[in-house]
């Protein structure tokens, strides 16, 4: 692929405006009282133009030539030919301006005027390769934040689609059975997606809100699985829980999760804690495998482990024993001024939970 030259930006041009505006002013009072006006103004001129050219191709070309892999020779020729062609163009511009002493070739005299036309353009070269360097890396900050928005949304659009399904079907059962339970269950079902439509576009969502959602669920639990599961809250004291920060949808993965794999039974329910503290949000359960082997990739847990990863760049926490298996996921500050507190609905809601079987 061909090489070409980078184009500046509008804030290049501006830096350098700004720069010129500065610089000049110093460097042609210098030339006025050596030189004379006569002589100071095309000298000044020459000065911004040629160190112009020579931070252009340093920065916009010999710099992207070094950065793109080419071969070191092609680099190092580059910069030779650059090097050699910018001590001429110097040395030959003063000559004609400043000078009145015969046009001398030497060695010597090019190496001069390469050291004297570094000093002359270094300033805005180190000022152009460093906003270079910013702007880079900015692009690069904003394409990862795009890359980590793009990942999240594939993630929530990766939630699990048969939740609808299974509600439906309870509900379907109850129109047939009891009608008016079964208006309850839709006020109820309606309330939950509610929350979700609330939700759906949020990466975050307070604990208080997260606990309306659970509490929502459970009730749907119920009719799904009568008394076979049975949900303990527990709510450290300290925090307070509408200023704690969640990914949305946390604890319905944790107990669909649950219920997927353990049996419970009416006679002796599967206990599923909910433990809540300023730090974190853990669902526990005695393992109880179910006899019929359930089909499961992973996705669940996987996509919930991923998006905490990328908002909050934390890793949450999985204990797998033979008797116990719990997951911890991080719970983040928030300042007070997002979401209004609502204490007196919390303690509701565990008093609720508490003794809640399902």
């Amino acid at each position: 692929m061909p090489f070409t030259f980078q184009r500046p930006s509008r804030s290049d041009y501006l830096l350098v405006l700004a720069y010129w505006l500065l610089a000049a002013s110093i460097i042609f009072f210098s030339y006025l009282q050596q030189f004379g006006l006569a002589r100071a103004v095309p000298s000044i001129l020459f000065t911004i133009g040629l160190d112009t050219l020579a931070v252009y191709v340093l920065v916009f070309g010999l710099l992207p030539l070094a950065l793109s892999r080419r071969s070191p020779w092609i680099v190092l020729g580059a910069l030779v030919v650059f090097v050699v062609l910018d001590a001429h163009l110097y040395w030959f511009g003063y000559w004609i301006l400043l000078s009145d002493k015969p046009l001398q070739w030497t060695a010597p005299a090019i190496l001069y005027t390469v050291m004297k036309h570094t000093q002359s353009y270094g300033m805005l070269g180190i000022l152009m390769a460093g906003k270079r360097y910013f702007d880079v890396q900015k692009r690069l900050l904003q394409t990862q934040q795009a890359q980590t928005q793009s990942e999240l949304r594939n993630l929530k659009a990766q939630l699990d689609p048969h939740f609808l399904f299974n509600n439906l079907n309870v509900l379907r059962g109850l129109i047939q059975q009891d009608p008016a339970e079964a208006n309850e269950y839709l006020n109820r079902f309606a309330g939950l997606y509610r929350l979700l439509v609330r939700h759906q576009n949020e990466d975050f969502v307070s604990v208080s809100d997260e606990l309306r959602f659970v509490e929502e669920y459970i009730y749907l639990l119920r009719h799904r699985f009568g008394t076979a599961y049975e949900f303990r809250l527990d709510l450290q004291p300290g925090p307070a829980w509408d200023q704690r920060l969640v990914v949305p949808g946390t604890l319905q993965q944790l107990l669909e999760n649950a219920i997927k794999h353990n049996a419970g039974n009416e006679d002796d329910p599967l206990v599923i804690e909910i433990t809540a503290t300023a730090d974190s949000l853990t669902v526990r359960h005695p393992r109880r495998p179910k006899l019929t082997a359930v089909d499961s990739t992973g996705t669940g847990l996987a996509n919930l482990r991923e998006r905490y990863r990328l908002l909050f760049a934390q890793e949450i926490r999985v204990v797998d024993t033979a008797a116990t298996f719990a997951v911890t996921v991080p719970v983040v500050a928030q300042s007070p001024a997002r979401v209004p507190a609502d204490a007196g609905f919390m303690n509701d809601v565990g008093a609720r939970l508490a003794p809640a079987r399902l």
